[in-house]
């Protein structure tokens, strides 16, 4: 387990830091308005990208672990849903925003990018697929490559044309390039595979997975609407501001969530098959992350001006303030990745998505309440007080799990 976790988090972490890097010279390059419209540009469709996935992939790994034999039919299905709910996706995100009174530009450049919608969906089964096996080093590596193709070709294109609308097309077209490299590699390990647009037995896969699949979205949603709501609500420049602080708490997050893609298929078989094993292996995984985490809240409380500073310099040093208080979110976050997986595992995914989607309706409402007087600080605040929320609700229900197992 720890060569797989060690595995993941080697993927999961350059994954974070060519994003990351991109994002900074982007700030660097463009300053803190485009930055600040780059930042919504990029949250909107890695949220929309939830909606093309309906929990299908974690669904798969579930699956498959209990019954490899159906592998192949599995994956060939799943590929054939993902398109379809892409395309679904991408007009929905072009419905919805052409209702706003968003300048025509930043609609223009937010349909161009919705495009990688269909490449990342796809993409993201492929990587997941190697999972149902506990061959975790494809999904580490093409997970790693995906988005240093992305990041690399964006970093060229950004200092090479200083140009926002070039980097849109730019990560789309790495997208598709890195979809190629995903289905090479896959189909030299596990053999071929065709997509398959089956009508009867896709609405069954999306029935099951579906509440895995809302708890994923209000899960996003949960944290990517405060970017959302500040775009819609402020301007450019404090969207900026706020998401300096924010891509560093998004990195952060990488390592708790790296250590779920591994430890999940293991709790899995030992919820359904060794209870005792399974309440021992719950309580090392809390004391872990809530250890790690809490380490890491702190430097980053202490240190959140000279971080800032350092990183992005003197023209962002507001997000100082947003990280301190962001900070305070980091440890929660851990403690809500490992709590909200043991609901799945469990098999109680409508419990975690109905409190999923009450933390989403609390963070908008404190949104509204908040970001007209305080903008950046103010979403912020609304997302510490969500996470609280969350910890409190998830530890009761993980309790009652525990209690009755």
């Amino acid at each position: 387990m720890i060569k797989n976790s060690i595995l993941i988090f080697a993927g999961r972490a350059s994954n974070a830091l060519f994003v990351f890097l991109l994002a900074w010279v982007v700030s660097r390059q463009l300053g803190p308005a485009m930055f600040g419209l780059f930042s919504f540009l990029t949250t909107v469709v890695v949220s929309a990208s939830c909606f093309s996935s309906l929990g299908l992939d974690v669904w798969m790994v579930r699956e498959i672990t209990k019954a490899p034999e159906k592998a192949k039919q599995f994956l060939s299905t799943i590929l054939g849903l993902k398109v379809g709910t892409s395309l679904v996706t991408i007009a929905l995100v072009v419905f919805i925003f052409r209702a706003t009174d968003l300048p025509e530009s930043t609609l223009k450049l937010l349909g161009i990018l919705s495009i990688s919608l269909i490449f990342n969906s796809v993409s993201q089964t492929l990587w997941h697929y190697g999972d149902c096996f506990r061959d975790f080093i494809y999904h580490s590596f093409l997970w790693a490559a995906s988005n240093i193709i992305k990041s690399l070709t964006g970093i060229v294109l950004v200092l090479l044309f200083r140009d926002l609308e070039i980097l849109v097309i730019g990560i789309v077209l790495a997208e598709a390039l890195a979809l190629v490299l995903s289905i090479y590699v896959v189909q030299r390990k596990y053999g071929k595979f065709v997509p398959r647009f089956q009508l009867l037995a896709g609405w069954k896969f999306l029935k099951q997975s579906a509440p895995i699949g809302m708890g994923v979205i209000f899960s996003v949603l949960y944290f990517r609407l405060d970017t959302v709501m500040l775009q819609l609500m402020t301007d450019e420049r404090t969207v900026g501001f706020y998401n300096a602080a924010y891509k560093l708490f998004e990195l952060v997050v990488v390592l708790p969530h790296s250590l779920m893609i591994v430890l999940f298929p293991r709790l899995v078989e030992e919820f359904h098959n060794e209870k005792e094993k399974f309440k021992v292996s719950l309580k090392k995984a809390l004391a872990v992350y809530a250890g790690v985490g809490g380490i890491i809240a702190l430097v980053f409380f202490y240190f959140s001006f000279e971080t800032i500073s350092l990183i992005y310099g003197n023209d962002f040093l507001f997000s100082g303030e947003v990280l301190k208080i962001l900070a305070t979110a980091m440890v929660l976050s851990f403690l809500i990745f490992l709590l909200s997986n043991v609901l799945i595992v469990s098999g109680q995914e409508q419990a975690n998505t109905r409190i999923l989607v009450g933390a989403t309706l609390l963070n908008i409402f404190l949104n509204l309440l908040w970001i007209p007087e305080h903008g950046a600080i103010g979403a912020a605040w609304s997302t510490v007080a969500c996470e609280i929320a969350l910890v409190i609700v998830l530890c009761f229900q993980s309790g009652k799990i525990l209690k009755s197992s």
